[in-house]
């Protein structure tokens, strides 16, 4: 996440639960974001060119708007399969009423780097871990150009020392 704000977003088919999952992050993340909202995994991928650096997804998306023999929505785990293969970068967090174990397993094996079962207080914890990805994600890039100056720095002394040892002269 090199950028100076955190795309982010939200694949659930319940559009009123994505509303106000966007309100609560919108009003309680540390940093600037950007926060998308889609209700199938398809619209997810086809709008993958915005570069998000999270996606949260849901594991059921229910096909009411296809009408009958419409096609079959993916799943989240069909989306989280998808979603490593076209952009394994992106940070993957499941959030779902599904409380099976064998879901929560699959999705982790298969891409997801947390999961989280919907229930009263799934915003919170939901917002917490987000703020943890994003300050651990902003860390990490600082420490790696602390680490390129100091080897910079370090280069440098190392010139000088040879310089003075060799009694101030470059020319042999």
């Amino acid at each position: 996440m090199a950028k100076d704000e955190a795309i982010i977003f939200l694949v659930d088919d319940d559009e009123l639960y994505l509303l106000r999952l966007k309100d609560h992050l919108q009003e309680k993340l540390y940093f600037k974001t950007k926060i998308y909202t889609f209700t199938s995994g398809e619209t997810c991928l086809e709008n993958l060119t915005l570069n998000p650096d999270i996606i949260v997804l849901d594991y059921y998306f229910s096909p009411e708007d296809l009408g009958e023999g419409g096609p079959k929505l993916m799943n989240g785990i069909e989306l989280i399969r998808q979603l490593k293969e076209q952009r394994p970068d992106i940070h993957l967090i499941m959030l779902s009423c599904e409380t099976d174990v064998e879901v929560a397993n699959t999705a982790i094996k298969e891409g997801a780097k947390d999961y989280i079962i919907k229930y009263e207080y799934a915003p919170i914890q939901l917002q917490y871990l987000i703020n943890n990805i994003v300050l651990n994600r902003i860390f990490s890039h600082k420490v790696n150009y602390w680490k390129w100056g100091a080897m910079v720095i370090g280069a440098l002394l190392i010139f000088i020392i040879i310089y003075l040892v060799a009694g101030g002269k470059l020319d042999g």
